[in-house]
Parts: C-alpha cells; structure tokens; sequence
C-alpha cells in the first residue's frame, strides 16, 4: 500500500488557503504565536505557519514584519473598543452605570483571555521602545488606548475643558495599563474591581470638578 502524499507548499488545496487567508485571518494566527511563544518569537514563518498558508502570502497582505505588528495593535485596540461598547449598552441607562459596565466588560476582556496573549502585548510594546523603526508603533498603541478612554469618557464629561478632558481620559488608560500589568504579575495581590470602583469614583467626581469650573 503506497503512503498518502504529502501535501506541498505547491498544492492545489494549499493554493486554494493561500487564496482565501485575509489580513484578518494572519492578524489572528500572529495573536495566537505571540500568546504561545511571545512577541520574539513571532516571525512570519510561524506566523504563516498557524495561518496555514506558504509564508509569502504573509508578504503579499504585509509589507514587513512592523506592517503586520501594526495591524496586531489595530486589532487589540478594537477588541477592547468593542468589548467596551457593549459593557456602556448594558450600564442601565445611567452614566454611572455605562461608565462602570465599559470598564468591567474592558477588564473581563482582558481578565479571561489568555495571559500570555497579554503579556505579549507588553512584550510588543518594548520592543517597538527598543527598536527606532517601530517607535511610532508603540506611540500609536498607547494613542489608541488614550482614544478608547477619551471615547468612553465622553458623555460624563460633555462640557468640561478639553485640555483637562484629555488629562483625565489619559489617568483612565494608564490606570487601566498598570492594573493590568500588576494583574499579570501577581494575579492574587492585585483586586481589580475595587480599583476600577474607585476609579470610577474619582472620574466622576474629576468629572463634575471639571465641569462646574468650566461653568463657572
């Protein structure tokens, strides 16, 4: 009995893969190598490789390794983004409530994937710190969180000066980065949800500060 062949990088049903694979779908298979084997160990062999698809089709969506990275943080950023939209449309109406229901429904998304895929994305930040050709990649993550807060900030602080907006929706984000980090570090010592209660608190009372000296 002859053995089964073995299918080639040129085969018609890894040709019809190579074919259907999307940006999307190698976004998704560098996330997966990053969680397993962290951000080093991430090349577009591998990457290729979980996607199922010859490593060219990696080069035919991405210009280089950094394009594709960029794509990664697009993608963390948006899942975050979405996970929020749905925690405020489920907050009860109230802004206290949407405010509160967005950072616990960001928390759990974070919170329940899988903690390498987290320290990933810190391991993705420094080395984009590391490397001048990919600073601008850790600039645009942080941006996008500050974005996130900015957006999800937005209803408690309509009215208030913009300058001082922006300050209090970056204390959310680097809030919200570091209790995540300590989460990661020491998942026991660390109590996210009286942190992100008082978190809430604080923004709202910075919030109506905000506003009333705006008035005034």
């Amino acid at each position: 009995m002859s053995a089964e062949p073995v299918e080639s990088a040129k085969s018609p049903s890894r040709r019809r893969r190579a074919r259907r694979a999307t940006s999307e779908e190698l976004v998704e298979a560098a996330i997966r190598v990053i969680g397993r084997e962290g951000v080093g160990a991430a090349t577009t062999r591998k990457i290729a490789d979980e996607a199922g698809v010859p490593q060219g089709t990696v080069h035919y969506w991405f210009a280089d390794k950094s394009e594709l990275l960029e794509d990664v943080v697009r993608e963390i950023v948006d899942r975050l983004e979405r996970t929020a939209a749905i925690g405020g449309r489920r907050g009860g109406g109230t802004t206290e409530g949407d405010l509160r229901a967005a950072l616990r429904a960001a928390w759990d998304e974070v919170a329940y994937d899988d903690p390498g895929t987290q320290l990933g994305y810190y391991e993705l930040t420094a080395l984009a710190l590391r490397t001048p050709s990919m600073r601008e990649l850790a600039r645009n993550q942080y941006r996008g969180y500050r974005d996130l807060a900015a957006r999800s900030l937005a209803p408690v602080l309509e009215g208030a000066d913009p300058q001082r907006a922006a300050v209090l929706a970056q204390f959310v984000a680097v809030t919200f980065d570091g209790l995540l980090l300590s989460w990661l570090a020491d998942p026991e010592g660390t109590r996210p949800e009286q942190v992100l209660d008082l978190l809430v608190d604080v923004v709202l009372r910075a919030a109506q500060d905000t506003v009333t000296d705006t008035a005034d």
